[in-house]
């Protein structure tokens, strides 16, 4: 029986991560500074409440796959501390992949980010020149070259997942779906950034993958003979998506204001390479979802 460690079990995405892998038949285990039983109370998952930078060889002897969630993620958040944010975020990283290579995981798994692109041009691919433009993006490609220097350096095998707009269950609160969610649950106009002029469309376009789905590459990652040697891959859907029919959608009055300058237009992924490296591909439609999703709201 495979064995995982799930860091950051109270988020977002890796509840869905632990239950894909216990419908594997897999052992789980999930590491977290917050009470996480509130998110998924199976019993077969063992919890370890601790700072993961506390944890010792023997919390994850044995474990094949780690999927390391742990991150402070709020982008502007980032932008207001970027360097408690750069000290949490790269350190904890660092020392999780030495305790891994001590016991010899079998592969890492690190989410990294699809804003560290900037304002590429859409679609965006891996080999692209990075382009940081908060400090939560740089952090995530910090890791990321960090991930792939353990591989060549410690022989760990690591693969870079280079997440796109995730929505779905458990949702964070910080994001905008979320906030457009809570906005018709309040009554109140959801709120939308308009893009320039030069641009045809009056919102951002955004590709929207199910985190289910997304828990699902993230196994498939782990499984694939074709990663674990510090590789990038884009886990989107390469379908974008207006903000404007992401609100139309969920219902309700809109209010349009400026686009601030962390945003980008669009961002769209290239999935040429997730499909050659791993057997998967995304299977639920971000407006299908919304449009059953919200009729509880």
């Amino acid at each position: 029986m495979k064995k995982i460690l799930i860091t950051g079990s109270a988020g977002f995405i890796a509840p869905h991560i632990a239950e894909q892998a216990l419908n594997l038949g897999w052992q789980v285990i999930g590491v977290d500074t917050e009470e996480v039983e509130d998110k998924i109370s199976d019993k077969r998952i063992k919890y370890i409440k601790s700072d993961l930078r506390d944890l010792k060889e023997d919390d994850i002897k044995d474990v094949d796959f780690v999927a390391h969630m742990a991150f402070v993620t709020n982008i502007p958040f980032s932008i207001q501390n970027p360097l408690s944010t750069t000290y949490d975020n790269i350190d904890m990283t660092a020392k999780l992949l030495d305790l891994c290579t001590k016991v010899k995981v079998k592969k890492f798994i690190f989410p990294s980010t699809a804003s560290l692109y900037g304002h590429n041009k859409i679609p965006w691919v891996e080999n692209m020149s990075i382009e940081p433009i908060e400090p939560y993006s740089w952090q995530k490609y910090s890791c990321e070259k960090l991930c792939k220097m353990w591989s060549t350096r410690y022989s760990l095998k690591t693969t870079v997942l280079r997440l796109y707009q995730i929505y779905g269950e458990n949702q964070r609160k910080d994001t905008a779906l979320a906030a457009f969610i809570n906005s018709k649950k309040l009554g109140k106009p959801i709120t939308l950034t308009e893009t320039t002029a030069q641009s045809s469309f009056r919102t951002g376009r955004r590709d929207f993958i199910y985190v289910k789905d997304v828990a699902k590459a993230f196994t498939a990652t782990m499984l694939s003979d074709n990663t674990g040697n510090g590789e990038v891959i884009n886990i989107g859907t390469g379908i974008t998506t207006t903000m404007e029919q992401i609100a139309n959608t969920i219902g309700g009055e809109v209010k349009f204001i400026p686009r601030r300058n962390f945003e980008v237009e669009a961002h769209q992924a290239d999935m040429t390479n997730c499909y050659k490296l791993i057997d998967w591909k995304p299977e639920v439609k971000v407006l299908e979802w919304l449009s059953n999703f919200v009729k509880d709201v």
